[in-house]
C-alpha cells in the first residue's frame, strides 16, 4: 500500500470534521446548514426532551439579507359605494380634501412670446397642462357668460378674470372680453393699457355696436360705472347684447358687488367662478358668495369653480395640502406672485410660470363646462 493510499482516509476524515464544524457554526448563527448543502449538523449537546403534547415551533431561519424579508402586504380596504363623494364646494367648505404635496414647477414653465401671450405649442408640450389646453380649444356651441364673484373685496377677482381672458386669447382664434359690472372700481382700460377706455354706459350710448378697447394681449375691456350711479339690469343686458355677437367668452367681473348690476350678471351667467383667499376668513367669504349665488342662480352655484388666491408661501403650502388632492374637485390654488404682490396689474410676460399655469387651469375648467343653453 502506497503512502497516498494511507493518507486518503485521514484526508476524508479531516474534510468531514471541517464540514461538521462549519455546519455547527452556521447552526449557532441561526442559519440552516442544509440550505448551503452541508447536511444536518451534529449537535454538540443532546437535545432536551420535550413532552409529546407540546408542539413548539423550531427556531426561525435568519436570512443572510434581512432587508429582503419584507412583511406580506396588508389587504386593501374595500370601498363603500354607498358613501357619496362630496362636491367641490363641500370639500372646500368642510376641508375634507386629501392632503397632497405641492407640485413641482421644474419643467412645467409656460413660455411667453411677443406681447406676453402663452405659447400654445409650449403648453401642449407640458403633460400636466395638456388636458386644460384641450378643454380651452374645444368648440363652443353657444356664447358663454361667465361671472367672477368674490365673497369679499381684495382677493384678486379682477386679476383672475383678466388672467382667464388672456389665456383664451392666447389659445383660441375667437375673441373674449372682460366687463366690469362693479360700481366705483378702477378703470380696467387704464389698468391694463387700453388705448381709449370705454364704460358700459358709453358703449350703450352708441347707436350701433362698437368694438370694445383691448389690452396688448387682444383681450377686450369694458369699464364699470362711477361712484355716483351703479349699473342697472338694462345696462348689463344691453352691453351683453352688444358684445355677444363678436365674443365667445363674455367674462363679467362681479367681485363683491351686491347692487342691481351684480345681481343681473349672476342671473345671466351660465358659469360662476368664486374667488376667495385661504384660511378661515376665506372660507367664510366663500360661503357667503355661494349662498348668494344659490338664491340668484342655483344651477350655476351647483357647478361653481373655486379659486383660492394665496398671498404667502405658507398659506400656499397649506392650501395645497387642503385642496390639492380633492379628486375631481373644481378647485384651483393660485400661488403668491412677486409681480402682483408689488402692486402691478396682471401681465403674463412678468408673472411667474406657476401663476400662468394656474390661470390656464381655471380657463380649462371654464371652457370644459357646457353652457346651460347647450
Amino acid at each position: 500500500m502506497s503512502d497516498d493510499d494511507q493518507d486518503q482516509p485521514d484526508q476524508s476524515l479531516r474534510d468531514r470534521r471541517q464540514a461538521q464544524s462549519a455546519a455547527s457554526d452556521l447552526s449557532r448563527m441561526g442559519i440552516d446548514p442544509r440550505s448551503l448543502g452541508l447536511g444536518d449538523p451534529e449537535p454538540r449537546t443532546p437535545p432536551r426532551a420535550e413532552p409529546d403534547d407540546v408542539d413548539e415551533p423550531r427556531a426561525r431561519v435568519v436570512p443572510i439579507r434581512p432587508e429582503f424579508d419584507a412583511p406580506p402586504p396588508e389587504p386593501e380596504p374595500v370601498p363603500d359605494d354607498s358613501v357619496r363623494s362630496p362636491s367641490a364646494a363641500e370639500q372646500l367648505l368642510s376641508r375634507t380634501g386629501t392632503p397632497e404635496p405641492a407640485p413641482r414647477q421644474t419643467g412645467r414653465l409656460l413660455r411667453t412670446v411677443a406681447k406676453g401671450l402663452t405659447t400654445p405649442d409650449a403648453a401642449l408640450a407640458v403633460q400636466g397642462e395638456r388636458q386644460a389646453v384641450d378643454a380651452i380649444r374645444q368648440r363652443q356651441t353657444d356664447r358663454r357668460i361667465i361671472a367672477f364673484v368674490a365673497g369679499k373685496g381684495g382677493v384678486g377677482c379682477t386679476t383672475i378674470a383678466v388672467g382667464v381672458g388672456t389665456a383664451f386669447m392666447a389659445m383660441r382664434e375667437d375673441h373674449s372680453v372682460v366687463v366690469d359690472v362693479q360700481q366705483g372700481s378702477p378703470s380696467l382700460g387704464r389698468t391694463f393699457g387700453a388705448a381709449e377706455p370705454r364704460t358700459v354706459t358709453s358703449m350703450l350710448s352708441e347707436v350701433e355696436a362698437t368694438t370694445p378697447p383691448a389690452a396688448a394681449t387682444g383681450l377686450g375691456l369694458v369699464d364699470g360705472s362711477g361712484w355716483d350711479q351703479g349699473l342697472t339690469r338694462a345696462d348689463v343686458a344691453g352691453v351683453l347684447d352688444r358684445l355677444r355677437s363678436d365674443h365667445t367668452f363674455n367674462l363679467l367681473d362681479v367681485g363683491d358687488e351686491a347692487g342691481e348690476g351684480g345681481h343681473s350678471a349672476l342671473a345671466r351667467a351660465d358659469q360662476v367662478v368664486v374667488v376667495t383667499s385661504p384660511g378661515e376668513l376665506g372660507v367664510h367669504a366663500l360661503r357667503a358668495a355661494l349662498d348668494r349665488i344659490k338664491v340668484v342662480n342655483p344651477q350655476a352655484a351647483a357647478s361653481a369653480i373655486n379659486v383660492v388666491v394665496c398671498s404667502h408661501e405658507q398659506s400656499h403650502r397649506d392650501a395645497q395640502r387642503e385642496f390639492g388632492g380633492a379628486p375631481g374637485a373644481a378647485v384651483v390654488v393660485v400661488p403668491p406672485d412677486p409681480h402682483l404682490q408689488s402692486g402691478h396689474a396682471y401681465d403674463p410676460a412678468h408673472v411667474s410660470p406657476a401663476t400662468r399655469e394656474a390661470m390656464l387651469r381655471v380657463a380649462g375648467l371654464v371652457a370644459g363646462r357646457r353652457s346651460r343653453h347647450d
